[in-house]
C-alpha cells in the first residue's frame, strides 16, 4: 500500500481537488479510498481490504479497486501546478520538462513528427541549460533523426550529432560515477558497520573518474563524484579533510546558474556529520540552518537532515533539544512512509530518550505519557532489521538495553543478559571498526564482576575506559550512527546508577 499512500501524499499535498479530479460520487469506492488514505484511516491493505469487502472469498476485488485509484492518481499528477514559489527554477523546470518530454514521445509513438518535434527543440535548450542529460541526449537522438531520415538537412545533422557525441559522454560518465556511487552505498542499508575494503575501492573509483570531472562540469557527475571523494575520507572518520571536501561542493554548486538544491543539501548534511562527530555543536547548528533552508518539509531529505541534528544534539549533550527533534519527526505525517530500517532507527533513539528521561537528564513536558509506556520488550520487537545487524545498530540495541537493566536495579536479569552480550562481544566487536563498542562492552562486563559496586566497578573497568579514551570517536573506524551518545559519557550515567554496597 506504500505507493498508494505516496501518490495521495503527493496529490493531496499540492493542493489539487482530487475528489472531484476523481469522481463527484460520494457513493463511489474509489474517491472513499482515497479519503481513507488522505486521513491515514487504513494502515495497511489487510485493514483496507476488511473495511471494503468484508464479505470477500477473495482480495480480487480490493485489488481491482487499488489498480482503479492508482491509474486515476498517475493520471492527476499531470494536473498538478509546478509554478508554485516553493520549487526552485531547477524543479520548476525538471517538472515541465518531463511532462513536455512525455508529450513528445507519446506523439512520436503517433507518427506526429512536427508536433514532436517542436516540443524537443523549444524544451532542448532549458534540457541544456539546467543539465538534463538523460532528456538531452533522447531529445538530440529525436533531432538527429528527424533531418537526417526525414528532412535530408546536412547541416542539422551534422549540429545535432556533434552534440549528441559530446553529451553521450558525459552521460557515461554520469552514469559510471552513479553506478560507483550506489555499489558504495548499498552495503550500508541495512547494515551501519564500517565494510572492510570500502575505503580503498572509493579510492580506486574516485580515481577512475577523476579525469571526466575535470574535464566535464557536470551537475551529476560533480554530484556522485564529490559524494565518491567524501567518503573517502568519511570511511575512516577523517572528518577534518571531509569538511574541506563538503566546502568544494558548496563552492562548485553555488557558482552554478540555478539553484542546485539536492548538492547543496548533501554537502550541509555531510558538513554536519563532521561537525556531530569533531563535537562541534555551533558549527554544527549553523550547517543545520542553512540546510534546513533548502529542504521541503516531510521530504525524505529532511527527516534525514533531523536525525543527523538528533545525533548532534546527542554527541554534545544537548539533550532536551535532541528529545524536541524527536517529537518533532516522529508526529510528522509523513514519518509513517519512511522505509522501516529508517523508522527502527527511531526506535532506537526512541529508547536512549526515554533511558534519558528515567536518569533525569530530560524534562517532560506536563502530561507527557508517551513515555510513561516504553517497555523494553517491546522495544526490542520492534527493532527487527538492527537486531541482526551484528556488528552495526545491534550494539547500540543491546547497550540501551543493558543500561536499562542496570538503572532499574534488575541485577539478575542484567547479568544474565551480560553473559550473552560477553560472547557477542568477542565474537562481532574485536576489529579496529567496532574497537569503542567492544571497549565499552568490557566496562559494562566489569559492573557484575564487581558485584555491582561502584567505586569497584570504576576500579575494575578503569583499563578499559583508558583505551577508549585513546581511541577517540573522530579516529576510530567506527559508523558514527552507533554511539548514540559518547560511551564516555554513558559510563558516567551507568556509574551514577550503581550505589557503595555489594550485591550478591
Amino acid at each position: 500500500m506504500k505507493d498508494l499512500k505516496e501518490l495521495v501524499y503527493i496529490v493531496s499535498k499540492n493542493k489539487l481537488k482530487a475528489i472531484e479530479r476523481l469522481d463527484t460520487n460520494k457513493a463511489n469506492r474509489v474517491s472513499a479510498f482515497y479519503e481513507k488514505l488522505v486521513n491515514n484511516d487504513l494502515e495497511d491493505d489487510k485493514e483496507a481490504l476488511e473495511y471494503f469487502f468484508p464479505n470477500a472469498k477473495n482480495s480480487t476485488p480490493y485489488r481491482k479497486l487499488k489498480a482503479m485509484l492508482r491509474k486515476r492518481l498517475i493520471s492527476t499528477l499531470f494536473s498538478i501546478d509546478f509554478k508554485q514559489p516553493s520549487y526552485t527554477d531547477r524543479q520548476r523546470a525538471y517538472y515541465e520538462c518531463h511532462k513536455e518530454w512525455a508529450a513528445a514521445k507519446i506523439l512520436l509513438g503517433k507518427n506526429a513528427w512536427d508536433a514532436c518535434v517542436e516540443i524537443c527543440e523549444r524544451i532542448l535548450k532549458y534540457a541544456i541549460k539546467y543539465e538534463f542529460t538523460e532528456m538531452t541526449l533522447d531529445l538530440l537522438r529525436i533531432l538527429r533523426l528527424h533531418y537526417s531520415t526525414r528532412m535530408g538537412n546536412q547541416g542539422k545533422f551534422e549540429e545535432y550529432k556533434k552534440m549528441h557525441q559530446e553529451y553521450e559522454a558525459v552521460f557515461i560518465a554520469e552514469n559510471k560515477a552513479e553506478l560507483f556511487y550506489c555499489e558504495l552505498v548499498m552495503p550500508y542499508v541495512k547494515n551501519q558497520a564500517a565494510k572492510e575494503g570500502l575505503q580503498e575501492l572509493a579510492l580506486q573509483y574516485f580515481g577512475e573518474i577523476k579525469a571526466s570531472m575535470e574535464e566535464h562540469s557536470s551537475y551529476q557527475l560533480h554530484l556522485y563524484g564529490s559524494m565518491i571523494r567524501l567518503m573517502t575520507f568519511t570511511m575512516v572518520n577523517d572528518y577534518r579533510n571531509a569538511l574541506a571536501v563538503c566546502d568544494d561542493m558548496i563552492d562548485f554548486f553555488e557558482a552554478k546558474p540555478y539553484e542546485a538544491n539536492t548538492p547543496l543539501q548533501a554537502a550541509y548534511y555531510q558538513k554536519l556529520v563532521c561537525h556531530s562527530q569533531l563535537r562541534q555543536f555551533l558549527q554544527g547548528k549553523l550547517a543545520a540552518q542553512k540546510c534546513i533552508a533548502l529542504i521541503e518539509e516531510g521530504s525524505v531529505n529532511w527527516f534525514r537532515y533531523h536525525e543527523l541534528y538528533f545525533s548532534l544534539a546527542m554527541q554534545t549533550g544537548q539533550y532536551q533539544e535532541a528529545f524536541d527533534i524527536f517529537y518533532k519527526v516522529t508526529a510528522h505525517r509523513r514519518f509513517a512512509y519512511l522505509p522501516s530500517n529508517d523508522q527502527e532507527i527511531w526506535i532506537i533513539y526512541e529508547a536512549y530518550l526515554y533511558y534519558l528521561a528515567d536518569i533525569e537528564k530530560i524534562s517532560l513536558p506536563m502530561g507527557e505519557e508517551r513515555f510513561n509506556k516504553f517497555r523494553l520488550g517491546r522495544f526490542l520487537n520492534q527493532t527487527p532489521i538492527f537486531s541482526k545487524d551484528k556488528r552495526g545498530m545491534n550494539v547500540a540495541i543491546l547497550v540501551i538495553q543493558t543500561l536499562f537493566l542496570i538503572q532499574q536495579k534488575k541485577y539478575n536479569r542484567a547479568i544474565d543478559r551480560l553473559e550473552a552480550i560477553e560472547k557477542y562481544c568477542n565474537r562481532y566487536l574485536r576489529k579496529d571498526d567496532t574497537i569503542r563498542s567492544y571497549y565499552f562492552i568490557k566496562m559494562l562486563l566489569a559492573i557484575p564482576m564487581a558485584s555491582f559496586h561502584r567505586r569497584r566497578v570504576a576500579r575494575h573497568a578503569a583499563p578499559y575506559l583508558e583505551k577508549l579514551k585513546k581511541t577517540p570517536l573522530e579516529s576510530a573506524r567506527q559508523s558514527y550512527k552507533i554511539e548514540i551518545v559518547p560511551y564516555e559519557q554513558l559510563w558516567e550515567f551507568a556509574l551514577d546508577s550503581l550505589e557503595e554496597r555489594v550485591y550478591v
